[in-house]
């Protein structure tokens, strides 16, 4: 087998993790993130095995991911429109001056890989009322 080859059970894996992903919905991850605070690891578990199929050890790998901040929500079929000038830091500050700080951590988790308390610690930092140029 050459270094390049493809194991195709693992590609079949792969496929079907993310199919399994795409059917948890944002409220199902918001869910699986307080359960995970008031430490219910379990009923997380439990609950991403009922959304989405997966077995035991691929629930608790994707609840670690919610946990550690890793976890990346799948790209739906609407692309993604970004305004010019509309920087993650301005986009992060409309969402923090509009009192959404929940979702203005969830952004910056998103789009840098931050964990879920760097992005808050970054979504503090941020002064609403400077503007990037």
């Amino acid at each position: 087998m050459g270094l390049f080859s493809r194991n195709s059970s693992q590609d079949t894996d792969n496929v079907a993790l993310a199919a399994a992903r795409s059917r948890l919905s944002s409220d199902d991850v918001d869910q699986v993130r307080f359960l995970i605070t008031t430490k219910k690891m379990v009923h997380a578990v439990k609950l991403v095995r009922e959304r989405t199929g997966l077995d035991l050890k691929s629930s608790k790998g994707l609840v670690d991911d919610i946990r550690l901040g890793r976890y990346v929500p799948p790209t739906t079929g609407t692309p993604v429109v970004r305004l010019p000038g509309a920087n993650l830091a301005e986009r992060t500050r409309t969402l923090k001056a509009a009192g959404e700080l929940h979702q203005a951590t969830a952004l910056v988790v998103s789009e840098t890989g931050m964990t879920e308390a760097e992005a808050g610690l970054f979504v503090g930092a941020l002064n609403p009322d400077l503007q990037d140029s």
